[in-house]
């Protein structure tokens, strides 16, 4: 099983564009996708697997809504889990969402504060060079990144987040991922992107 992971420099960057572009371009990695959020809600179309004191984990069941763990089953993973906590339970209810991934082939996360209580095979940082915005959490997570993708491409602008951090920068395009974004995930994956295969 790989697991990969996917954070970004602020709300709103293209995190769940991302991560459905990765599910399209690897259709039989039979993914299990999570969305992690500190915003509680009472999602549509989802069951409640597991709910505690300061975080709950829902799982989508249908695809009609526009929330993002609907688009990820839009896009074909085999399961869609949303993971709701407030700061300080995150490492708790990381633990528990381990124990609901044990059976899964591949897993991808949204959330880059995961990185730090959860086992992973690559993070990757999106970014946008005509942001000025960083998020805290995101700063913290930085020394960890493996990839960094970038939205309106800007290579000067790795200098500003980390000289020492000499992670591969990718293009970010709104339809389809760098290919050489998809060849290191193929490398964790184990299986070809689409491309490859039909090309």
């Amino acid at each position: 099983m790989a697991v990969i992971i996917v954070g970004g420099q602020t709300k709103d960057i293209g995190k769940t564009t991302l991560i459905c572009n990765i599910i399209t371009a690897f259709p039989d990695a039979r993914w299990t996708a999570v969305k992690i959020s500190n915003h509680p809600h009472i999602p549509r179309d989802c069951e409640n697997l597991i709910k505690e004191a300061g975080w709950s984990i829902w799982q989508q069941n249908a695809t009609g809504d526009h929330n993002d763990t609907a688009r990820f089953l839009r896009s074909g993973v085999a399961r869609s889990l949303l993971l709701q906590t407030d700061n300080s339970s995150l490492e708790q209810a990381c633990a528990s969402l381990n124990h609901e991934l044990a059976l899964a082939r591949n897993v991808i996360v949204e959330s880059a504060s995961a990185a730090e209580f959860l086992h992973h095979d690559l993070l990757v940082i999106l970014l946008d060079a005509t942001r000025e915005d960083f998020k805290d959490s995101l700063r913290r997570q930085l020394g960890r990144a493996d990839a960094f993708v970038m939205r309106n491409p800007d290579l000067g602008v790795k200098e500003q987040i980390d000289p020492a951090n000499q992670g591969p920068l990718f293009a970010a395009h709104s339809d389809r991922l760098d290919p050489r974004l998809a060849s290191l995930l193929a490398s964790k994956v184990g299986s070809l992107p689409q491309a490859a295969r039909s090309g």
